[in-house]
């Protein structure tokens, strides 16, 4: 019997109202099953996740990463460089990151 491999998942921002956290969030159960199907490697305003974990990920170890908020100060510029670095796939998510 061969088990599948879980999906690595991030979710980073930017400067947010953090109101795709709370989307994400709202799912519920369905929030359940996706911890079933993935492993969330990154996600620091859910768990305690520090930016130096991110950095010791390898490059293109995370399978997708949900990016929300906008890029307003360098460091939010520098974390969605990492993050595009260490992911396979980078979705834009809401408003503020598709549209500003």
């Amino acid at each position: 019997m061969t088990t599948k491999k879980k999906l690595k998942l991030a979710i980073g921002l930017g400067s947010t109202c953090s109101g795709c956290d709370i989307a994400i969030l709202d799912l519920g159960g369905k929030l359940l099953e996706l911890i079933g199907l993935a492993d969330i490697v990154f996600w620091p305003t859910a768990f305690d996740f520090k930016y130096s974990d991110l950095e010791k990920l390898k490059d293109k170890e995370i399978d997708i990463t949900l990016y929300h908020g906008t890029i307003r100060t360098t460091e939010h510029e520098e974390i969605a460089h990492i993050l595009r670095k260490k992911s396979k796939v980078l979705i834009a998510f809401g408003s503020c990151s598709c549209f500003g």
